[in-house]
């Protein structure tokens, strides 16, 4: 049925049937198989269903492919022009034109003339498809045997082929199926349906959206490029998209397209037109995409022959090898390219046509180029050379090559020495890999010098710890030879020094060294360095060694799968050793070992000291003449800091805390083995003695150990070692321990500390240490669990005194308030004691009354307020970043308030600045200061100007609680403004005291140093806030004024440093929030360059007064290279203007020099000779290439615009020759520039001229100008003819 309702579609011309019938061959659910209906076909009827076929084919593209226009065309035209007036004259020749011609002569022949039918449709393109579709099931059909094609078929065929190109869309794709479908089936005249189909099949896979299929589909016709004449200057399109090919990336991520541009390889005339492509492609390529480059040309090299070969040879590959040369290392990724795509051609070297071919390459060149002048191309000779050994030629004898090898193996030694320390790395890179692959080839004599080299002078090498890094790297990769392990075994233990080196980058090196040493077990990497030596640099050294040594050492100090007392055993060994060292390797051992057995492991250590705690607990119940059992522990549970207690030694006969015992580890161990060499003491001896048959371990043994000590647990240093890795590991896992799957570890660790917390408080009462680890691991507990405890911390704090270290005294007090979240205590005592700190500064009588009146608090309080305390505990909570967070979270309302209550401290500083003594005792100079500065600190840190970040449960909870969200704003940089108002109405008048011709510091000192602390603080505060971007344009203009008045009123030097850093912080935050020059009343206070400028001439001010820079500015010129080179690097036209003010400064100073000696120095030769701010800014420039030509450009400018007077001029022309003998990085064409420009400058200037008539003071003055007149000239002469300026 289905082939009648085919023939009868067809037949009839029913095209909405002939499609239905190909959609439904296209669906799965239909069963409709037209390939089927094909073979049954006979070849009349496949015959007659082609003609039909082509003519509809004809049909369609008849109304497609418009008329190409004729004389007859024209002539038409031209009679539709005359005949517009006539009736119907337009209908007439539209029907004409209408009515199209036949492409070919066959279509009248028992077929329905299509023009006759009426109304004439239009182009169906779906028709098109469908017969495009159907001849392709067609040649599909045909699996075995011969294919019987139609003459229609292959008429419809060729043509389709010949007008291909201007086909568009899915008819033109499906034309192209076809074409391909008839080459790939071998058909009849394929040669005339592929000549257009190849140019589009290439231009589809090299276009940017192009896939692998395209590349898969062009390579199955690879054999269709024989038809075509490429030399044909006809062809030149094809060659030019053949040669695209070779540019294009999608070739390279498959194998058909390496072989198809292997392929074109083959034409000796697209050789170096394929070469060219590559190599533009060759920059961007990766790693990969490069080994595949070097996989096409040894594909092509290997199937060509004679010239074509010759081509690749000399033309590509030794071009390839002498570009990877000469390239430029450190430009991109070329050169990382060009070694890599070689080192894919050097791993076929083994076949000996490969060799010798590679040598024949190289030899013109490698050889001179490994003596290059340039260290760069010496560089990538060698690596080259190391890449290519060995470098032989199968058509020479043998003493020949050895010869050659000799003469490789001398190259590699000498570059060892290279004086170019690159060279000296890519050769050590280099000598590793040919000892690792060729290690039995070499002579043992080779080997010995080139280790000799490698140990003895570049493991040492001091000039480079690159150098020194590679050769301990090199020896890693040597381990993994098995051949050289017995030399290996042997040299290694002689190489620990180098595990101190002072560059972080050779002991990691080493480290990993050590690693891979434990893991081939070559060797033992404790007799390479000493167990204890690598606990001394796990203790001190950075992270990331200490890391590595955490995981060398772990299976050594906490094997995972032992028994709980080898676990034991071993960490007391560790802990007896190095105590700190411990410290970091459970913290970052933790990082490497499951939940489960770290909590095992915390609960292990735990119940080792509970069993010791109770025994200690016996001992004192048996022994103490008075003993009170029931002091042990509080009615509820909690232990009980204060009392006394004897901790005496005795013999434990229970419990795991008799493990550890002298170190002692089990000597079949081999890990521990590692351990025993550095770290067991004599007691470990007896230990194994008593376990030895025969003996009796039980009675003798014991009773040693009695007369010994009756535990390692009696050393505190070890039970707070021991404490402090349960504190460690909980600290490390607390992440871990929070999630809700792991709740049932965090229970049992709660569960059993807080049932023994009370005995260990009781038996560790006496020692400080132990206590203060007890009470930061309860921290970690619920405070309903120890609510004694919070109180005990609170009562510790207010027993505080001011002497007491500052650290050590609270640390651990507030770190666990605020892990019980009980910050708000803490806050609340300390707001407490700055507020009677404040009333003590003003009324001492209010202050005595308030101490005689009692007041109603939880805790009896005997001790004295501590101000200072006060501020040191709210630093501690803010310095802790945890506990900011928390702290900042939960209490922020308690720290606006104390920062409102610490306004007071404004106050406090200008009443004190108007007396000469202290306020009070407890409002002291240096509360004062430290008040101001924690004040400003807080500032910075409340930065809230809304709440629009927050959480809305944040919000919600802080009104359930009763406060206004809008009560926590804080703006910062307002707060700030009005701290720079009242700093500049009543500190800055305390700074200088005004007199009629000059400015003099007060007389008291002390005064002077709460002014100074004071400022500076504001400065920095005020960095600060302009560096998070916390500020706003009118603040950053505002503090530059008032920096700007500073620094023309003072006269100490005490800001410039700070004023520098913070003129910066104020430029770039203006031009990163585009702020410059918006705010015009904002920006008449002061500009980021104003106080640069005002700070040049505060130096310069300062410098005629004093010889040397002040104390607090002895690192003045480095922060002055920092902030011109920031400058320079992105706001070049700012940094113009300072640098101008820089050369103008200079030169006002070597004037007021030239004055004060009337004249030049010749004996100056250095810069720093001439002292001053001209050693200062010259100095600073002479260190920088690009700061050192930015003040000659502006000197020339200064020289320029503003030099009018010999004097200036002298002063510039003899700047100019001291910097001549000392320019450092001053090149010599910036100074010509400015003495050209004073050349110019003299020229100009008219000297008067003294008469012999003038006497006194006139005759005086003019003397001298002519004195400096002459002086500049001579200089400036012998400045063009040292610089050669004509």
């Amino acid at each position: 049925m289905a082939k009648q309702e085919l023939i009868a579609s067809v037949k009839d011309g029913q095209h909405a049937s002939f499609l239905t019938l190909l959609q439904n061959h296209r669906s799965k659910r239909s069963t409709l198989n037209l390939k089927e209906v094909i073979l049954e076909l006979s070849r009349v009827q496949k015959e007659e269903l082609w003609m039909h076929l082509h003519s509809w084919g004809n049909e369609q593209l008849t109304k497609l492919i418009p008329e190409e226009p004729s004389e007859g065309d024209i002539q038409n035209d031209q009679h539709s022009a005359q005949s517009e007036d006539k009736p119907g004259g337009k209908v007439q020749q539209s029907n004409q034109n209408e009515k199209p011609t036949q492409i070919d002569g066959s279509g009248g022949q028992g077929v329905p003339d299509p023009w006759n039918q009426e109304p004439l449709e239009p182009y169906n393109e779906k028709l098109m498809e469908g017969i495009i579709e159907f001849a392709c099931i067609y040649l599909n059909a045909f699996q075995d045997g011969e294919i019987y094609i139609p003459d229609k078929l292959l008429e419809l065929t060729v043509l389709l082929h010949g007008i291909v190109k201007v086909l568009e869309g899915s008819v033109q794709r499906g034309v192209l199926s076809l074409c391909e479908l008839w080459w790939l089936k071998r058909l009849e005249e394929r040669d005339h349906t592929i000549g257009n189909a190849l140019p589009l099949l290439i231009g589809a896979a090299t276009t940017k959206s192009a896939q692998k299929k395209d590349v898969i589909r062009l390579w199955a016709i690879h054999d269709a490029l024989q038809v075509v004449n490429l030399s044909n200057p006809e062809n030149k399109p094809l060659v030019e998209k053949l040669v695209v090919c070779a540019a294009s990336a999608i070739f390279l991520s498959c194998d058909e397209g390496i072989k198809w541009l292997a392929l074109l390889f083959s034409w000796d005339f697209l050789v170096p037109h394929l070469h060219q492509a590559i190599k533009s492609l060759l920059p961007e390529c990766t790693r990969l995409q490069s080994e595949k480059i070097a996989g096409v040309y040894l594909r092509a090299w290997k199937n060509s022959q004679g010239n074509v070969r010759q081509a690749l040879e000399e033309d590509c590959i030794q071009d390839l090898m002498y570009a990877a040369i000469h390239v430029d290392p450190m430009s991109g990724r070329l050169s990382a390219n060009l070694h890599h795509l070689l080192h894919h051609i050097h791993r076929h070297k083994r076949h000996h046509v490969v060799a010798t071919t590679i040598f024949t390459l190289y030899d013109p060149f490698l050889w001179r180029s490994l003596k290059a002048a340039n260290g760069l191309v010496r560089m990538n000779a060698t690596g080259l050379l190391s890449d290519a050994f060995p470098l032989t030629d199968s058509s020479l004898n043998q003493e020949e090559r050895n010869n050659l090898l000799e003469r490789q193996y001398q190259e590699i030694i000498t570059l060892l020495l290279d004086p170019c320390h690159l060279v000296r790395i890519a050769a050590i890179k280099g000598v590793f890999t040919i000892l690792s692959e060729f290690w039995l080839m070499i002579p043992s004599r080779i080997i010995k010098i080139i280790f000799q080299k490698l140990l003895s002078d570049l493991l040492y090498d001091a000039s480079s710890a690159e150098v020194r890094t590679q050769v301990i790297k090199g020896l890693t990769v040597l381990v993994d030879c098995r051949d050289a392990i017995p030399f290996l075994t042997e040299v290694l233990p002689r190489q620990g020094d180098a595990f101190d080196d002072m560059s972080v980058n050779v002991r990691i090196a080493f480290v990993k060294l050590l690693l891979k040493v434990k893991s081939s077990k070559v060797s033992r990497y404790w007799e390479i360095v000493p167990v204890h030596h690598l606990l001394h640099r796990l203790e001190d050294d950075k992270p990331v060694v200490c890391k590595l040594l955490t995981q060398l050492l772990l299976n050594s100090f906490h094997p995972v799968h032992h028994e709980d007392q080898d676990l034991l055993h071993r960490s007391l060994t560790l802990l007896e050793e190095n105590r700190a060292a411990a410290r970091r390797f459970y913290q970052y051992a933790s990082r490497k070992l499951d939940l489960p057995s770290t909590v095992h492991f915390m609960l292990l250590i735990w119940r080792c000291l509970r069993n010791y705690a109770l025994a200690q607990k016996a001992q004192e119940s048996s022994f103490d003449e008075e003993p009170e059992i029931s002091d042990i522990a509080s009615p509820e549970g909690q232990p009980v800091i204060d009392g006394q207690a004897s901790n005496k030694g005795s013999t434990l006969r229970r419990g795991p805390f008799r493990v550890g015992h002298g170190s002692g580890v089990p000597v079949d161990d081999k890990e521990n083995a590692g351990v025993a060499p550095g770290t067991q003491r004599s007691q470990a001896a007896t230990n194994v003695k008593d376990s030895e048959p025969g003996k009796d371990s039980g009675t003798d043994g014991q009773a040693e150990d009695d007369d010994d000590g009756s535990s390692p647990l009696d050393n505190p240093a070890l039970v707070g070692g021991l404490l402090d890795t349960i504190v460690i590991l909980w600290t490390s896992n607390a992440h871990r321990l929070a999630l809700p799957q792991n709740m049932k570890y965090l229970e049992a660790l709660r569960t059993r500390i807080s049932k023994s917390m009370p005995l260990f408080f009781k038996i560790f009462k006496d020692n400080n240490e132990v206590s203060q680890t007890l009470l930061y691991l309860s921290s970690f507990l619920p405070r309903t669990l120890v609510p004694t405890l919070v109180g005990h911390c609170l009562s510790r704090l207010r027993a505080l005194h001011s002497d007491q270290d500052s650290e050590d005294s609270h640390a651990t007090y507030i770190n666990a308030l605020c892990n019980w979240n009980r910050a708000d205590d803490v806050l609340e005592l300390a707001s407490e004691w700055l507020e009677r700190g404040f009333k003590s500064g003003l009324d001492a009588s209010i202050k005595e009354r308030r101490r005689s009146r009692g007041r109603g608090v939880r805790f009896c309080e005997t001790n004295a307020p501590q101000p200072l305390i006060a501020l040191r505990l709210i630093r501690q909570i803010l310095k802790h970043p945890l506990n900011k967070l928390s702290a900042l979270d939960r209490n922020r309302h308690l720290f606006l308030e104390i920062t409102e209550n610490m306004s007071k401290v404004k106050d406090m500083i200008g009443e004190r600045l108007r007396q000469t003594e202290e306020l009070s005792p407890l409002c002291s100079d240096v509360f004062l200061c430290e008040c101001w500065a924690q004040y400003l600190s807080l500032i910075a840190v409340l930065h809230n100007p809304s709440l629009e970040g927050q959480e809305p449960h944040n919000l919600q909870d802080k009104d359930d609680d009763g406060e206004n969200p809008d009560d926590l704003l804080f703006n910062s940089s307002a707060i700030l403004s009005l701290c720079l108002d009242w700093a500049d109405s009543v500190v800055v008048p305390a700074l200088v005291e005004e007199i009629p011709g000059k400015r003099k510091l007060r007389a008291a000192d002390d005064a002077i140093a709460i002014v100074v602390s004071v400022l500076n603080n504001l400065l920095v505060t005020s960095t600060h806030l302009l560096m998070i971007g916390a500020a706003d344009g009118t603040f950053a203009y505002r503090i530059c004024g008032f920096v700007d008045s500073l620094l023309k009123k003072d006269v100490s030097g005490s800001f410039w440093q700070k004023s520098l850093l913070l003129a910066l912080e104020a430029h770039r935050f203006l031009e990163a929030y585009d702020l410059y020059h918006e705010e015009n009343e904002a920006a008449e206070d002061g500009t980021p360059v104003d106080v640069m400028n005002s700070c040049m001439t505060s130096t310069l001010a300062y410098f005629r007064l004093h010889e040397d820079l002040p104390k607090n500015a002895v690192d003045l010129k480095d922060t002055l290279v920092m902030v011109l080179s920031s400058l320079g690097q992105n706001f070049r036209r700012y940094q113009n203007e300072v640098m101008v003010h820089v050369a103008a400064t200079v030169v006002e100073h070597v004037c007021w020099i030239v004055d004060k000696s009337k004249g030049v120095d010749t004996e100056v030769t250095k810069i720093i000779e001439l002292g001053g701010c001209t050693s200062l800014m010259v100095g600073a420039c002479q260190s920088n290439a690009k700061l050192a030509t930015a003040l000659m450009n502006s000197l020339a400018h200064f020289v320029t615009t503003a030099v009018h007077d010999i004097t200036s001029l002298l002063a510039v022309s003899y700047l100019l020759t001291i910097l001549v003998n000392d320019s450092e990085k001053i090149s010599r064409y910036s100074l010509k520039q400015v003495v050209v420009a004073a050349d110019s400058i003299l020229s100009s200037i008219i000297i008067p001229v003294s008469s012999d008539t003038e006497e006194g003071e006139s005759s005086f003055v003019f003397g001298f100008y002519e004195e400096y007149a002459k002086t500049t000239k001579v200089l400036i002469e012998d400045l063009k003819s040292s610089l050669g300026v004509l």
